[in-house]
């Protein structure tokens, strides 16, 4: 299973937190930087600040509505938390809320062949151990030399710990002994109260493992933060749809955005029927006809779907209450196989261990109450039927979330097999869109994702609701009506209709074409405005409360843009003669990128010059140096052993402690091996006291390597970047549109003329004056200040990512793209402007790049004094 593109943003997001801790060695400390690098910032603008509940441990949250693959992107931020924060043992616990779920994730993690596996698989060059919490205890697969040999990956539910039976893993374990007296030796073990030190819970928090919190809304409770804080985790992600108060939420999804990925049925149409009768058996027409549907759209696509009904049953109370066993009868007494019939409630499971998306299952009904929560999971259902009394009170809210996955997570040809069903008796059909509204909110969507479809249209008689048998005697019809047992009379439900409503469909079949006619509009008309799904994957964060919209004034001549970016020519495969352009990225001109092929001599090191190093320490439990902060007498302690090694040992050391001093996002982009061998050379070369000082100074020999590897970079993509071009592997297209809202952390309304109601506040100096001008400027449509890194902001993507200061639009149509400089900055500026200056000759007379310098500026075209722009450029 291939990675969505929000799916590998928000991987990207947790990847920058994690790096930023490991810097930073507080959460709090990277929680700030974290934000401020996307315009954000904690206690302003409606961003919470971090929420520490763990006692220093770092814990954040992903937000992933239901349906966009939050396990998938689980089982992938394991790899990069474990590069992001190094460590001996490779422990990760996967928390689960219930057994349904912690059953259904230990089948998926320890099936060789489901896609979860295979990515752990491939992360961990096949060195992976699941286990479960009769394992732990047993000490089954993990040991001393287990944590240090593989990824261990316990899944667990949250009660493991918590219930009379989770207090087994507080208790004394000689499975567990050799583990833990290795664990004392190596100054890792770690005390954990009412437990004893040879536990399971003594052992886990020893391995200091990274924990992952699937469903963490449900983990907000004194017992379970006690737990978190047992297990002395490393770093904490938590995964939910639905973040709770405290969540340090630093990613999001859309629910756009995964209907733009084709992971979701959206909209989800609401249909009130006039009654129960009615919408049972509209229910099962409809899944008639969509399996017809679908089985067209198999000879088109190749994938089987075989669409499910929901029934939502009353529970026990009432006398005439439909309860699922009535209703499960009924449907059976009307014609309905007993086989494609399944209850499952919180007391009856009939759906067992079946494959539901198998072609041999042959469910297409199931009967429920409330009990398809998180963790039920079949991408086949598509209707969901609330079968109660029209005064009834059934939780729509706690069901509605369970019709969404889209099957196979790909686009059906059929537009009826995009979207999701509901059908309702209610009679009051305002408070049923609330409740699936609200079901809709508690997975992660809102009330744009719903679509009303209102009133079907149906027969006055209610005798003739389907005409596939005999018609029931005089009145029967009124059995339908409110406070009564619901009457199927009449109704035949073996026949089977073709899907243009043949003989079989009467007048419930015209009603159900209806629906899907109807249904399918809705869905194009919901496709167009989605557009390309473009969400900013932030947009969530503080609350939303920091969201500001362009001005009604000034929208239109915006949201008509189409600015040029580059786009690269890529391979489209061996099943493909097409051409594949995508948006260029710097690492597609790296891919030829040789650091063996460049000299050492651009690397300048003065050790005399270095500030005093903190961050690299000694691993307690292994040879290998980590990044840490480091206390004096850790330091005293350090330049004793360094003076014990060998000249061979200690040039060997600053080897590994220089490579490991650099980010993970730094080794991704040049490669490690690259870089091992690049640094290897540049340590071979220094005389040996220079080594003796740089044990010392690791932190500035790491940067000194990463400006001369970025140099050669630099000056490498942009050659290569000229060469592509020539050759027309890139070109400029217009590509990028201004998104529809932007989050501010210091929103700024003070100025004229701004695109967005408020611009981002943080300027000062030339940017402050350039705002100015722009803002009083007659001849200035609308302006907008970019902020760099920020997700959806507009960039110049070519042999640099140049973030321009300004986008502006001038009286005449042009679009200015515009940097602000304050003074000279060497290589810097002028690679921006050499970029700028060829993307506005690309882009033709409606775009134009100026470099704007507060007082003196470069000798080079397109390069102005502000005073020069002011006047020659807007006068």
């Amino acid at each position: 299973m291939e990675l969505k593109q929000y799916q590998k943003e928000v991987l990207k997001e947790v990847g920058r937190f994690a790096r930023t801790y490991e810097l930073a060695r507080d959460a709090a400390t990277a929680y700030g930087v974290f934000m401020n690098a996307v315009g954000l910032e904690p206690g302003k603008g409606g961003v919470a600040r971090y929420s520490d509940d763990l006692g220093g441990a770092p814990k954040v949250c992903v937000k992933v509505p239901t349906g966009g693959g939050k396990t998938f992107i689980g089982a992938c931020a394991i790899d990069v938390l474990s590069d992001a924060l190094p460590s001996h043992d490779e422990v990760v616990v996967w928390l689960v809320p219930r057994k349904e779920i912690l059953s259904q994730t230990l089948k998926n993690f320890r099936n060789p062949e489901h896609f979860l596996r295979i990515r752990l698989d491939q992360d961990f060059a096949g060195r992976v151990e699941v286990l479960d919490k009769e394992d732990g205890l047993r000490g089954r697969g993990f040991t001393a030399a287990t944590v240090g040999d593989q990824l261990t990956l316990f899944v667990l539910s949250y009660d493991s710990f918590k219930n009379k039976d989770g207090r087994r893993a507080y208790a004394e374990n000689s499975s567990l002994a050799g583990l833990t007296e290795w664990q004392r030796d190596a100054g890792t073990a770690v005390d954990v109260e009412g437990a004893d030190d040879t536990a399971l819970i003594s052992a886990l928090a020893g391995t200091n493992p990274i924990v992952i919190v699937d469903e963490s809304h449900h983990a907000k409770s004194k017992l379970s933060l006690d737990m978190l804080r047992n297990l002395n985790p490393r770093f904490v992600l938590e995964l939910t749809a639905t973040p709770g108060k405290g969540a340090n939420v630093i990613a999001q999804a859309t629910a756009r955005q995964l209907k733009a990925e084709e992971m979701v049925k959206l909209p989800v149409v609401v249909y009130r029927r006039p009654d129960k009768r009615t919408t049972v058996a509209d229910a099962v027409m409809l899944q008639r006809r969509l399996e017809v549907i679908a089985e067209q759209d198999e000879k088109r696509t190749g994938r089987y779907i075989r669409p499910i009904v929901l029934f939502q049953a009353e529970r026990r109370g009432a006398d005439d209450a439909e309860t699922y066993a009535k209703l499960k009868q009924k449907l059976v007494e009307g014609g309905i196989p007993a086989e494609q019939i399944a209850v499952r409630t919180g007391d009856v499971d009939e759906i067992g261990g079946a494959d539901l998306m198998a072609r041999d299952c042959p469910i297409r009904f199931i009967v429920t109450v409330e009990a398809l929560a998180e963790g039920w999971d079949c991408p086949f259902a598509y209707v969901l039927a609330t079968v109660a009394n029209k005064s009834s009170q059934v939780s729509v809210e706690q069901i509605v979330g369970r019709v969404l996955r889209q099957p196979y997570a790909a686009r059906a040809g059929a537009r009826s097999l995009n979207i999701a069903y509901v059908l309702t008796a209610s009679a009051d059909f305002d408070a049923t869109l609330t409740q699936v509204v609200n079901g809709l909110n508690g997975v992660g969507f809102s009330r744009e994702d719903v679509a009303v479809g209102g009133d079907a249209p149906a027969p006055a008689s209610q005798q003739g609701q389907i005409d596939f048998g005999p018609q029931p005697a005089d009145g029967a019809g009124d059995a339908a009506s409110e406070g009564d047992d619901l009457d199927l009379t009449g109704l035949d439900f073996g026949a089977s209709p073709d899907v243009a409503g043949g003989a079989a469909g009467g007048a419930a079949g015209s009603a159900v074409d209806g629906i899907i006619d109807a249904s399918g509009e809705m869905e194009e008309r919901f496709e167009e405005e989605i557009g390309s799904g473009a969400d900013a994957p932030l947009g969530g964060l503080g609350g939303g409360s920091n969201a500001y919209g362009m001005r009604a004034a000034v929208a239109d001549s915006a949201a008509s843009l189409a600015i040029p970016q580059f786009m690269i020519r890529v391979d489209g495969g061996l099943f493909t003669d097409d051409e594949i352009w995508k948006p260029l990225d710097r690492e597609d001109l790296l891919a030829d990128f040789k650091l063996s092929k460049y000299g050492i001599d651009q690397v300048d090191i003065n050790p005399t010059t270095f500030s005093e190093v903190r961050e690299v320490d000694l691993a307690a439990d292994s040879d290998e140096y980590r990044i840490r902060w480091l206390e004096d007498n850790v330091r005293k302690n350090m330049a004793m052993l360094f003076a014990s090694m060998s000249d061979d040992g200690k040039r060997e050391s600053l080897k590994a402690l220089v490579l490991q001093a650099m980010s993970s996002q730094f080794k991704t982009a040049y490669g490690r091996a690259q870089l091992a061998g690049y640094i290897s050379r540049v340590v071979d070369d220094m005389e040996s006291p220079a080594v003796d000082a740089c044990l010392h100074s690791v932190g500035g020999v790491a940067s000194a390597v990463k400006g001369a590897v970025t140099r050669l970079a630099d000056d490498f993509c942009e050659d290569r970047f000229g060469k592509l071009l020539s050759r027309g592997d890139v070109r400029l297209s217009p590509e990028y549109r201004l998104p529809g809202s932007f989050l501010q952390a210091s929103p700024m309304t003070s100025y004229d003329r701004a695109l967005y109601e408020a611009e981002d506040g943080r300027i000062d100096g030339p940017e402050r004056k350039m705002v100015d001008l722009l803002a009083n400027s007659p001849r200035v449509v609308w302006w907008h200040r970019v902020v760099e890194r920020r997700p959806g902001e507009f960039s110049i993507n070519g042999f640099i990512n140049h973030y321009p200061d300004f986008l502006a639009l001038r009286d005449d149509g042009v679009l200015m793209a515009i940097e602000t400089k304050g003074e000279h900055l060497g290589d810097d500026a002028r690679r921006k402007l050499r970029l700028g200056t060829r993307w506005a000759d690309m882009a033709g007379a409606a775009f134009k790049y100026f470099m704007v310098f507060e007082h003196e500026a470069l000798d080079k075209a397109n390069a102005f004094t502000l005073a020069e722009f002011g006047s020659e450029i807007l006068g």
